[in-house]
């Protein structure tokens, strides 16, 4: 199994939830790789904890759509496949624009600021080949600051499950990102832009090309993806 990106040991406050929200963050963020092994004691050394909150972190993830059981109780990050690069992009588009949209009716002045500093940031890290991580972090960070902004905790949840489905397409995409074909930071600006002139519509679709740009680039790049 790989080595685990920034696993240090955690305090025992709240073991469980903690193990999971972290194992969950660096799945969001592609951390781990289509097709890789999680188990559940080498995680559990890494974090520094009993193998019980890693086997029910494990567990949740796996009902998240997140990761496959397998036969020896490890877990694996599910394998790339076509169908399911569709099937998740086209459920994040129609849900993440449309919480784009509500957000719009709820967003604050200081949020607001917020998404302004983030996408200037993210910016930064496109045009540094070392700050790929800082960027994703980032980004992640936006859109969330978004989606918390429309009040809805169901389809927060939606939301978050596609995302760690999301993981490992995004980590497959990394190496676009400081390509000639890098995505451009005029997406974040304009989405930002089209909430503070309180333009929904135009805000939804910011928001619909930038997540399909990841997607869509990673489809013409993989014409090996199985199924």
């Amino acid at each position: 199994m790989a080595g685990h990106p920034d696993l240090e040991p955690l305090v025992h406050t709240s073991v469980n939830e903690a193990v999971y929200r972290r194992l969950r963050d660096h799945l969001m963020r592609g951390d781990y790789a289509a097709g890789e092994v999680l188990g559940i004691q080498e995680l559990a050394d890494a974090f520094g904890t009993s193998a019980m909150p890693v086997r029910e972190a494990l567990r949740r993830l796996a009902a998240q759509r997140a990761l496959e059981p397998m036969k020896s109780r490890s877990m694996r990050v599910p394998v790339i496949s076509r169908a399911r690069l569709e099937d998740i992009r086209r459920a994040r588009v129609l849900i993440e624009g449309t919480v784009t949209a509500w957000a719009i009716e709820h967003i604050t002045a200081e949020a607001l600021e917020t998404l302004r500093g983030l996408a200037a940031q993210i910016g930064q890290s496109l045009a540094d080949p070392t700050s790929v991580r800082d960027g994703l972090e980032n980004n992640q960070l936006f859109h969330f600051t978004i989606y918390r902004a429309a009040q809805s905790p169901s389809m927060m949840a939606t939301i978050e499950s596609l995302w760690l489905q999301s993981g490992p397409y995004l980590r497959a995409t990394r190496e676009l990102m400081h390509s000639d074909e890098r995505p451009t930071a005029e997406f974040h600006a304009a989405i930002v832009q089209a909430i503070a002139q309180r333009d929904a519509d135009k805000a939804r679709l910011a928001m619909e090309r930038d997540i399909c740009w990841a997607f869509d680039k990673l489809t013409a790049h993989r014409a090996m993806l199985a199924g």
